[in-house]
């Protein structure tokens, strides 16, 4: 069993990769973002620009998303807190951590996102 980048104890295809392939929709917060992790794990930019909220949707960015992803290898995700973001909410925050290794060097990601619930799904809308 491949194990899911997300750090959840269940098969990749089992868990973000169901997701990705469009057999089910996050039903959190928590699991958007993990599943946006999943998918710059596997260079997903077709996921990762879906996910996005319409109005901050990088489209002109994409090719340069696609490169980003496929140059780094990520090592691990820690959710550090959830505000909201639960079925039944309408936002929702997310702080995490994320390590990733690119061009030899141990880079740590610290963000706390912010997601919404629009037309039956979520959305990243941004991070800090």
């Amino acid at each position: 069993m491949k194990k899911c980048f997300c750090g959840r104890a269940l098969s990749y295809e089992n868990c973000c990769g169901a997701l990705h392939s469009g057999k089910r929709s996050a039903q959190s917060a928590e699991e958007l973002m993990r599943s946006r992790y999943s998918a710059f794990a596997v260079a997903d930019v077709d996921y990762i620009m879906r996910t996005y909220a319409p109005e901050t949707r990088p489209n002109s960015e994409r090719a340069e998303i696609k490169r980003w992803a496929a140059s780094v290898m990520w090592l691990g995700l820690q959710v550090i807190s959830t505000q909201k973001g639960k079925p039944g909410d309408k936002e929702g925050r997310v702080k995490f951590k994320a390590l990733y290794s690119e061009a030899g060097k141990i880079h740590e990601m610290l963000e706390d996102s912010y997601f919404r619930f629009e037309q039956g799904q979520w959305f990243y809308v941004d991070g800090k």
